[in-house]
């Protein structure tokens, strides 16, 4: 039972290693030793290693208690240990296979990832073609059993955008108010897809003050968004807003008066859920937060009718306004356009999931804040910093050389 726990440790710590590695852990692997590129070469195959490491600990676990119940029977019926001896037993060799087994060397695998894979590797390589024939059953078998306890139906819409556009053309000869009536169809339909991260105004670039004593501050014009942003004293939280273009001459002397409250959305939440609470609610500003509770940007109930009913080309979609075309798959955009939106324009697919705009993409695949001159692959293409100012980041996309590609 002991061999059993130390293996049941070795497969369980593996599998936490391995596959919390990000990107550069793995490109770190593969330039290591021979265990380093042995765990490499076994990531690059992640569904089938994932079915060995069950395999091996199910089958292990499987063991373990087996021989755990047949030991506690027979103490149950000896006379010198009897039931409390044989629960006492059972109790300990759960919680010691629970502890040993599964919490230690998980946690202390997340803590050196890379040089438990290195350890692991040829271990695992051994084990993986020792049931690399059943593999395929295996597979077969997780999928199975996944389909039908979690078979992830995809809802159909109820109504098709097509359909909706088909039934606009018939029912109007205007070219023109066609054209709007359409634009404003895709908009509506698009706040139900886009995040409020996508659409909102970063935090830097709000309008913001802690103090309303002064009444100048709302007299050296009118901010882009149209609000001004009223902040706790250490500036870390928006707690109410000022809209500046409806503005009465006689209220300036009182803005206290003039502030209304805001709603908090997640940075996560559909355009269309920020609207419907904007209009429950009766407020015209929501503040987004990320998942950490601190002020991401904040969105206007002016800024969603922007993007519903702004004038907008058919290649144009949530913050394609950022993204500037500088040749055949040569683009330049700001740091804070979202990889959503991006990767749709560039009509490719990121798997990378918890990453809101492209800073964040290059700031996580480097392991740092972005710097001049940092680079990062997104699908065919890569991505260079090129400049780097108060206002955010700039950077360049241009295609990935062939030998440099994914597979994928």
């Amino acid at each position: 039972m002991g061999v059993l726990v130390v293996l049941s440790a070795l497969f369980s710590g593996s599998e936490a290693a391995l596959f919390s590695l990000n990107h550069r852990g793995r490109k770190s692997l593969a330039r290591g030793g021979t265990g380093a590129r042995i765990a490499a070469e076994l990531l690059r195959h992640p569904e089938q290693l994932l079915s060995a490491i069950l395999f091996w600990n199910l089958l292990i676990n499987m063991t373990y208690f087996a021989i755990a119940a047949i030991v506690g029977s027979r103490l149950e019926l000896d006379e010198q240990a009897g039931p409390s001896v044989a629960l006492a037993f059972t109790a300990v060799s759960l919680l010691t296979i629970i502890f040993f087994s599964e919490m230690l060397p998980k946690s202390v695998a997340v803590l050196a990832p890379r040089q438990i894979s290195a350890l692991v590797g040829p271990p695992l390589l051994m084990a993986v073609k020792l049931v690399s024939p059943i593999l395929p059953l295996v597979t077969w078998t997780n999928r199975a059993a996944r389909r039908l306890i979690w078979p992830d139906f995809e809802p159909e819409p109820e109504i098709d955008l097509a359909d909706i556009e088909r039934a606009i053309e018939l029912g109007t000869d205007d070219a023109a108010l066609l054209q709007r009536e359409r634009m404003a169809l895709r908009g509506l339909v698009e706040m139900a897809e886009t995040r409020v991260s996508e659409l909102m105004r970063p935090r830097n670039k709000l309008w913001t003050c802690s103090d309303l004593s002064d009444p100048s501050i709302v007299g050296d014009g009118i901010p882009s968004g149209g609000y001004l942003m009223v902040t706790t004293q250490r500036g870390d939280m928006i707690t109410k807003t000022i809209g500046v273009r409806t503005l009465r001459p006689s209220q300036l002397d009182d803005l206290e008066n003039a502030c209304e409250p805001v709603i908090y959305v997640p940075w996560s939440a559909m355009v269309s859920q920020v609207l419907d609470q904007l209009n429950a609610e009766d407020r015209s500003v929501a503040v987004v937060v990320n998942e950490f509770g601190e002020l991401a940007g904040a969105v206007s109930l002016v800024d969603i009718l922007d993007f519903v009913l702004a004038p907008r080309s058919d290649d144009d979609f949530a913050g394609a306004w950022s993204v500037q075309e500088l040749g055949v798959d040569h683009y330049r955009v700001s740091g804070s356009v979202s990889v959503r939106s991006l990767t749709k324009r560039l009509g490719i697919e990121s798997s990378e999931e918890g990453i809101t705009t492209i800073a964040g993409y290059i700031q996580r695949h480097n392991g740092r804040f972005p710097r001049t001159d940092d680079t990062a692959p997104l699908g065919r293409f890569l991505l260079t910093v090129i400049s780097q100012t108060d206002d955010g980041l700039l950077i360049d996309i241009s295609p990935l050389p062939d030998e440099e590609r994914s597979p994928t």
